[in-house]
């Protein structure tokens, strides 16, 4: 804990556990655990030391007399409320001192090895955010906190252990209630040994490839996605890799297309900048294997595209489509139906036209962009300089070009380009701009 690996909930879940027993061994643990890590704890969370503080007293005022020889010696209780008390006040013992010292030396060292060792890398808090709960159910539940290992998830621990180990009342919970949460549990080892099945038929073929799979098909919405893929360190550098490759692939697979993936996405750009260049790479990998794919794949693939295009957060740029093969005379079946399924897509998700035109503008000459959108102009030149590796100096004009064939060729005919609707609006502001950027 002192050299932040955990969380200081688990020791703070240790200490309530020890108070709540009160022998011997229990309160020379609790010593140990204040002579050492005393003062990072009081700095991390008062209000739990407070906390503790009151639980403390009251147990020691319960165990005097008769009962007190069965449970601890008496001195020595004396001792630590007067030692958690001097450290509540901030008064820190001599030899508490000393050991801060030497600690804060080891930190130091270490500080210097994980700043080289993670030079040019935004820090992460990667400290492991365990509890006891997690610890003691490890053999049953999994260990989350290792890659690649299975885990049947939190949202099943005993509602019980969380209102008796977080506010310090008494464990209360009867046999019904042991039973309903152990049935519970063995549908969710259940579930897990389905996902680990589909992981291995979806050829999930590396342990980070089949945690990251679990962890994201297992998960109830993007939020509860993302902080798992956090927590098991799957969003760090390079590390992100995998992840977006089964993000994708996994949207591929769907019978039909599920925003979901594009919410995690969006997510996982926004915490890890680098995997935006990962998702432009997915794509044109894919782009190459379009004819091999089923049309349901593709238009998957098609409206996953277009959420990370539209997104105001600019995920992606337009000029992810370079790499697509506009041939007018003889474009392949698959092609014209990702590029029509991605138009339609991105023209009715987009509110107003001139995101639109910042969009389709991407790389062109400042001179060409139409005047009137200057806010998402701004914009977009900040995520130029975000994503220097994508568009720094990208001349996209044979792009806008091809993309002004298609639009006229393939998505004016179509049902949905109603006059005055929203879809006509950004389809002819889209023709306007690729025309102009010519």
């Amino acid at each position: 804990y002192n050299y932040n690996v955990f969380h200081c909930t688990l020791l703070y879940d240790l200490v309530r556990d020890f108070i709540e027993n009160f022998t011997e061994v229990d309160v020379e643990s609790l010593l140990l655990i204040l002579s050492h890590c005393g003062q990072q704890l009081r700095s991390d969370d008062p209000s739990a030391l407070k906390e503790i503080v009151s639980l403390v007293k009251d147990r020691a005022q319960k165990t005097t007399g008769s009962e007190m020889k069965n449970i601890a010696n008496s001195s020595r209780i004396e001792y630590m409320v007067s030692t958690i008390i001097e450290l509540k006040n901030n008064k820190p013992r001599k030899q508490d001192v000393i050991i801060r010292e030497k600690t804060n030396g080891f930190k130091k060292c270490i500080g210097r090895l994980k700043s080289s060792a993670m030079s040019g890398k935004k820090g992460t808090g990667s400290c492991l955010r365990i509890t006891l709960r997690d610890v003691l159910d490890a053999e049953t539940k999994g260990r989350w906190w290792l890659v690649g290992a299975s885990w049947a998830g939190n949202q099943h621990h005993k509602q019980l252990f969380d209102d008796g180990h977080h506010t310090g009342k008494p464990d209360t919970s009867t046999d019904q209630s042991e039973i309903t949460s152990n049935s519970k549990l063995s549908k969710k080892l259940s579930n897990e040994e389905k996902l680990l099945a589909c992981a291995a038929s979806q050829r999930m073929n590396t342990d980070a490839r089949r945690a990251i799979f679990c962890i994201i098909m297992g998960s109830t919405d993007c939020d509860d996605a993302f902080e798992k893929l956090v927590r098991a360190g799957m969003l760090k550098k390079k590390a992100e890799r995998d992840v977006v490759r089964v993000l994708v692939h996994c949207c591929g697979e769907e019978k039909a297309y599920n925003p979901f993936y594009s919410f995690v996405a969006l997510r996982v750009c926004e915490y890890q900048p680098n995997s935006r260049f990962t998702l432009m790479l997915t794509f044109w990998d894919a782009f190459k294997q379009l004819e091999s794919y089923s049309a349901r794949k593709v238009a998957n693939l098609a409206k996953l595209l277009a959420h990370l295009v539209g997104a105001i957060e600019k995920c992606l740029t337009i000029g992810v489509l370079k790499r697509v093969e506009f041939s007018p005379s003889n474009m392949p079946e698959m092609t014209i139906i990702f590029l029509s399924v991605f138009m339609t897509a991105l023209f009715e998700s987009v509110r107003n036209t001139e995101h639109i035109q910042t969009i389709f503008s991407h790389g062109a000459p400042k001179s060409s962009q139409l005047i009137g959108s200057s806010k998402f102009q701004e914009s977009h030149e900040d995520d130029d300089d975000n994503n220097k590796q994508t568009t720094k100096k990208e001349d996209l004009s044979d792009l806008r070009e091809s993309i002004s064939l298609f639009l006229l060729q393939y998505i004016k005919s179509s049902p949905k380009n109603i006059i005055g609707s929203k879809f006509n609006k950004n389809l002819t502001a889209a023709i306007e701009i690729c025309e102009r950027s010519d």
